[in-house]
């Protein structure tokens, strides 16, 4: 009987490479990968791999005054307004009046797009700072 996932033990200290199961090359539902993102959390070790169908993508990280309705309307009209695909994200407050939101996602033609996503980035009320990093194929850590 198939199951759900497949998993794996991989001893990460003697092969730093993990080879991803040829299933994943068979799936369907990748027809058309592009690529794929690997997030890497630097607190807890995990590491993601989310299958891409666009050729780039971007982590925004934004430190705001507090995450809030406008703050979550104003990056979903930005993700339409230019066709990005959200991948991953996450947040947390850690004072009363300063939170983190971080997210990752894909785009075609990603550099041609990131002076208009900066300038609505920084328009964003409460903003303390702002991170943009594009990441493409073939930069890695």
């Amino acid at each position: 009987m198939a199951g759900l996932t497949k998993g794996m033990i991989a001893d990460v200290h003697k092969k730093r490479e993990i080879n991803l199961p040829e299933d994943f090359f068979k799936n369907a539902e990748l027809e058309g990968m592009k690529a794929a993102m690997v997030i890497y959390f630097e607190r807890s070790g995990e590491v993601r791999l989310i299958p891409m169908m666009k050729e780039g993508g971007a982590r925004v990280r934004l430190e705001v005054e507090k995450v809030n309705p406008a703050l979550m309307q104003t990056m979903t009209q930005l993700f339409k307004h230019h066709d990005l695909k959200v991948l991953f994200t996450t947040g947390f407050c850690f004072e009363e009046n300063r939170c983190i939101y971080e997210v990752y996602f894909s785009a075609d033609k990603i550099r041609d797009k990131e002076p208009d996503i900066r300038r609505t980035i920084e328009s964003i009320p409460g903003l303390y700072e702002s991170e943009f990093e594009i990441l493409e194929i073939g930069h890695e850590w």
